[in-house]
C-alpha cells in the first residue's frame, strides 16, 4: 500500500512542481506585456507616453533644435538674418514652451492624429504637430526680442517627424504588435491562475505550495527595479542626441521603464499568496488531533 501510494504521490509532486514553475513564468509574463503594451495600446496611455517623451530633458532637446531647424530654414527662405544670438534667444522660448505644464493639454490633438496616422501607416515616419504652441512660442518671443517674431515659421511648417529608421526596434515591435498584445496579457494571466490551481491541486502541502507561489511573485517585483535601471541606457544607444530619433529612443524608455504599476501587482498578490499559506499552515497544525499514549 505504501508504495502505491509513493507511486502515485511522485507524479503529483512533479506536477506540482512544474505548475508551480510554469503559473510564475505565466505571470511574469502576463505583467511584464500588460504594464509595457498599456503605453501604447490605449490612447490615454500613448498620449501619456508622448507628452512625457516631449518634456523630459533629451526629449525637449531634440524637440527644441527640430523646431530651430523649422525656423532656419522659415528665416532663410525670407531672406532674414538671424545670428547665432537670435537663434539661441528664439530655443530658449521654445523649451519655455515645451516645458509648459499645459503642453500635454495643449498638443492632446496632434498626438492622437499622430497616432492614428502610424496607425494607418506603421512604416511611414511619425510626424508630431507642434502649430497649436505657435501662439504661446510668439508671445514669448515678443516678450525678449519682438524683432525675431517674423522668423517664427507658420503653423504648417511647425512639425517634428521621426523616420521609421530612428524608431529602435523595441518600440517598433511593441507598436506593430500592439493590436495582438492588447489582449495577450489577460489570457497569460488567465492561464497563470489555471497553472497556480493545478500546483495547488496536485501539492501534498497546499499551505507551502501558496507560500511558494507568493515568494515567487515577491522575487519577480524585483525586476521592474532592475528594468528600470537598465533598459533606458541600453535603449538611448540606438539614438544620437539631439536629434529627432532621440524622441523615439526616450519614447522607448519610457514604455519600458513604466514599471511601477507591476511591482505594486506583483507585491500585493505575492504578499496575499504568502499570507495566506501561512495561516493555512498554521490553521492545519492547529486542528492535529493531540496525540495519546497508550494507544
Amino acid at each position: 500500500m505504501r508504495r502505491s501510494a509513493n507511486r502515485r504521490s511522485g507524479p503529483r509532486r512533479v506536477t506540482a512542481a512544474v505548475a508551480a514553475g510554469l503559473a510564475i513564468v505565466a505571470w511574469f509574463a502576463a505583467v511584464f506585456v500588460w504594464t509595457t503594451t498599456a503605453r501604447v495600446t490605449s490612447p490615454s496611455g500613448f498620449a501619456s507616453v508622448a507628452a512625457q517623451t516631449i518634456q523630459s530633458p533629451e526629449g525637449a532637446q531634440a524637440t527644441t533644435e527640430a523646431l530651430l531647424d523649422s525656423v532656419t530654414s522659415y528665416a532663410a527662405s525670407k531672406g532674414y538674418d538671424l545670428t547665432p544670438s537670435a537663434l539661441e534667444q528664439i530655443g530658449t522660448q521654445i523649451t519655455a514652451v515645451i516645458e509648459d505644464s499645459r503642453l500635454p493639454e495643449i498638443i492632446g490633438p496632434a498626438i492622437g492624429d499622430a497616432r492614428q496616422a502610424y496607425e494607418a501607416a506603421p512604416n511611414g515616419p511619425i510626424t508630431i504637430d507642434f502649430s497649436a504652441l505657435r501662439p504661446i512660442a510668439v508671445a514669448k518671443v515678443q516678450q525678449v526680442n519682438p524683432a525675431l517674431v517674423k522668423a517664427i515659421p507658420p503653423d504648417a511648417d511647425l512639425t517634428v517627424t521621426v523616420q521609421k529608421g530612428d524608431v529602435p526596434p523595441p518600440a517598433s515591435t511593441v507598436a506593430g504588435a500592439a493590436g495582438t498584445l492588447m489582449w495577450l496579457p489577460l489570457w497569460v494571466a488567465l492561464g497563470a491562475v489555471l497553472l497556480g490551481v493545478l500546483a495547488l491541486w496536485a501539492s501534498g502541502d497546499r499551505p507551502r505550495m501558496m507560500r511558494v507561489l507568493g515568494i515567487g511573485s515577491l522575487v519577480i517585483a524585483v525586476v521592474p527595479l532592475v528594468l528600470f535601471l537598465t533598459v533606458p541606457p541600453i535603449i538611448s544607444s540606438f539614438a544620437q542626441p539631439g536629434t529627432p530619433s532621440e524622441l523615439a529612443s526616450v519614447g522607448t524608455s519610457a514604455i519600458l521603464g513604466h514599471w511601477w504599476i507591476s511591482l505594486i501587482a506583483c507585491l500585493v498578490i505575492g504578499t496575499a499568496l504568502l499570507a495566506a499559506g501561512i495561516h493555512a499552515g498554521r490553521s492545519r497544525g492547529q486542528r492535529r488531533p493531540p496525540l495519546v499514549l497508550g494507544r
